[in-house]
């Protein structure tokens, strides 16, 4: 009645923090690269095209703990370079020592393929799981396409009637393989690489062997 806007209630708080809601979650994301465009950062592909006000860039830098792994890396061939080259100094001292490597103002850049094609699917921005392209040139997954046409026949993207036709992306589905194929070839070069390393230092090994 009219006590509840007359007489306030005075009773005493409860000691200690609130208690949380439970039917809220706080989420919180840093944007560290705030004049990018994500859209065609995670689609590659950007309603607003060349009248866009946000930067156009695809490419990925390297990020301080990748930086770090690759400056350990390169520090341990530099040791083991060393030893290797005081071994054999010790058997031939008309060594040269080898030139330091010129640094490329590009190496902490990920280079990728500047085609125009999207790497992800326009609706569920993963990766293509059978990807589907319609008349209007815009690339999707199929289920992505067929959950979206069921409720509402247009493109997902410029809203342009889809009539239900959907074709195959064969033009993603052969970028994806070059992918695979480049990713397999950069593996067996690095395991072939590690291999040669590991014979390399056997040999010197035995050699110091027949020495003693």
């Amino acid at each position: 009645g009219l006590d509840a806007y007359t007489k306030p209630n005075l009773q005493p708080r409860a000691a200690g923090p609130s208690k949380g809601s439970t039917n809220l979650r706080v989420t919180c994301r840093f944007d560290y690269q705030p004049d990018i465009c994500k859209d065609y950062k995670e689609t590659g592909y950007c309603g607003y095209g060349d009248s866009c006000k946000f930067l156009h860039d695809r490419g990925d830098y390297k990020t301080g703990w990748q930086l770090e792994e690759e400056w350990e890396e390169e520090q341990k061939k530099k040791r083991a370079r060393a030893v290797l080259q005081a071994a054999a100094d010790a058997l031939n001292s008309d060594t040269e020592e080898g030139e330091d490597e010129e640094e490329d103002e590009n190496q902490f850049l990920i280079k990728e393929e500047a085609d125009g094609l999207p790497f992800s699917c326009l609706i569920c921005r993963n990766p293509f799981i059978d990807p589907v392209s319609t008349r209007c040139r815009h690339y999707f997954c199929e289920s992505c396409a067929i959950a979206h046409y069921t409720k509402d026949p247009r493109c997902a993207v410029c809203k342009e009637n889809t009539y239900g036709i959907f074709n195959v992306a064969n033009d993603i589905i052969k970028k994806s393989k070059r992918i695979n194929q480049l990713k397999s070839k950069k593996k067996k070069n690095k395991k072939s690489n590690i291999n040669q390393k590991h014979e390399h230092e056997h040999e010197h090994e035995h050699e110091h062997e027949h020495e003693h």
